[in-house]
């Protein structure tokens, strides 16, 4: 890990890097092996001989996805309509039925009439006495129908037994129901030409067959990789291990369609249409039908009490030496019980209106041919389709960039650079400072994606980031 003050410099896999801590003299200048490897440098800038990525343009390339061919334009046969009257139903009467007016009468039935009775613990309460709570308020001497209505006692009850005496209600009155019998006829038949004889062209068309091409998307051409071992060829001014390889053509492959079959023509004889006509002829003219409906009764059951409830109470009001046992009974009014229902009744008697049906006729549509089907040949045009080829405009090289070195950074420049990295979605590990192997290994990726020279902590790559020095 480079830290700040190591003597070694700040560089990703270049071998040769070099500062310029003090003035060059001018013997040096004068040396023209030197001037050509080393660029000019101020005191205290450090450079480092990078790897600049080759450089592409993008062009779009139209390749055939489908070939020309022809198809048949058909011009359908051509005919003139004409109508026909035609008389298909004779004259009748037809007789119409005004079924009764009915109306319907609300009513109410009474089911049982208001009452009182003993319930437990509330006025709204529900469960009736038994006969021990009834005994027990007898014994006690509470005359339970002089205790008013609305007023509540501790009880107990057993309810009255009611009984259902049926009663027979009238629902609907006494009517008929009116009908007809409509007229009867005798059906006769006429064939009618409706569609001449006529020649249709029928088109086969084109047959495709699919096959595919290869298109050159990125032609052969070879870059310079970092070696890994002592027999690869090595760089006389940098040291370090290079090699040229060889990255060969990109292809895409492209299905096109090619024409298999040309377009047929072909011709069928249709024949001609008739339609058969159906005539009526009266037979029977209509007749009207009377059917009674006799009136319809609903049993309704009506309460009635049959035994009354017996009672034995004990009125913890009036008794001093005893306790409330917790139920409390009172009298209850019931209201009266009602049913509501409908009756139906006649308003108005149905009866029979006759109606003249006059006789009937159809308009017939003939169709007589003009002219038969035609056919034209149309060219149809081939499809295209637009790829992307990339083409190289400039290899990768290698050149001298300034870099960042012991001698122009320290920690704050390092934090800066490690946060700018994540910012941009890099990983370089902890802001801390320290220029460390997940530091370096960020700032690589960042470098390969956004196509800046490799091989170093350039200053190109800190401007890129937005890091001010």
């Amino acid at each position: 890990m480079a830290k700040l003050g190591d003597k070694r410099l700040i560089s990703t896999g270049v071998s040769v890097l070099f500062c310029s801590l003090f003035a060059v003299d001018a013997t040096a200048q004068s040396r023209p092996e030197v001037a050509e490897i080393m660029p000019p440098a101020k005191s205290g800038e450090c450079y480092a001989k990078v790897n600049v990525p080759a450089k592409y343009r993008v062009e779009q390339v139209d390749i055939l996805k489908k070939e020309a061919t022809e198809r048949y334009q058909i011009t359908p046969a051509r005919f003139e309509t004409q109508t026909k009257r035609v008389m298909t139903r004779e004259a009748s009467t037809r007789l119409r039925a005004i079924q009764p007016v009915l109306e319907v009468e609300r009513d109410n039935f009474l089911v049982a009439p208001a009452s009182t009775r003993w319930v437990r613990n509330s006025l709204n309460g529900e469960s009736p006495l038994s006969d021990g709570e009834r005994s027990d308020l007898i014994a006690a001497g509470i005359e339970l129908d002089d205790v008013a209505v609305g007023s509540c006692l501790y009880e107990h009850y057993i309810e009255p037994v009611i009984k259902q005496i049926p009663n027979r209600v009238l629902i609907s009155e006494a009517t008929e129901k009116l009908s007809t019998q409509p007229a009867k006829y005798r059906t006769d038949t006429e064939e009618v030409l409706v569609k001449a004889s006529y020649k249709r062209l029928i088109e086969v068309p084109t047959v495709f067959t699919k096959k595919q091409d290869r298109v050159l998307i990125e032609a052969a051409h070879s870059i310079w990789q970092k070696g890994t071992g002592p027999i690869q060829k090595i760089d006389n001014q940098t040291g370090e291990i290079m090699c040229r390889v060889d990255i060969p053509a990109e292809y895409q492959t492209v299905d096109v369609e090619v024409v298999a079959t040309e377009p047929l023509l072909t011709d069928v004889t249709e024949e001609a249409v008739y339609k058969t006509v159906n005539v009526q002829k009266l037979e029977a003219d209509a007749v009207e039908q009377r059917v009674p409906v006799a009136a319809e009764f609903k049993t309704m059951n009506r309460e009635q009490e049959q035994t009354p409830g017996r009672y034995t109470w004990l009125d913890s009001r009036t008794a001093d030496d005893s306790s409330p046992t917790g139920r409390v009974v009172c009298h209850q009014a019931s209201p009266a019980k009602q049913i509501a229902y409908d009756r139906t009744v006649v308003k108005t008697a149905g009866r029979f209106e006759p109606e003249i049906i006059e006789e009937a006729y159809e308009d017939v549509q003939v169709n007589e041919l003009i002219s038969d089907a035609q056919s034209e040949k149309i060219p149809v045009a081939g499809e295209s389709e637009k790829i992307e080829r990339r083409i190289k405009v400039a290899d990768s090289r290698f050149e001298w960039q300034a870099v960042l070195c012991e001698t122009n950074t320290n920690g704050d420049i390092i934090a800066r650079l490690q946060a700018a990295l994540a910012d941009e979605g890099y990983s370089p590990g902890s802001i801390d400072g320290v220029l460390g192997t997940g530091t370096l290994n960020a700032l690589e990726d960042y470098q390969r994606k956004n196509s800046l020279a490799e091989g170093g902590v350039t200053l190109e790559s800190i401007k890129a980031l937005g890091v001010e020095l």
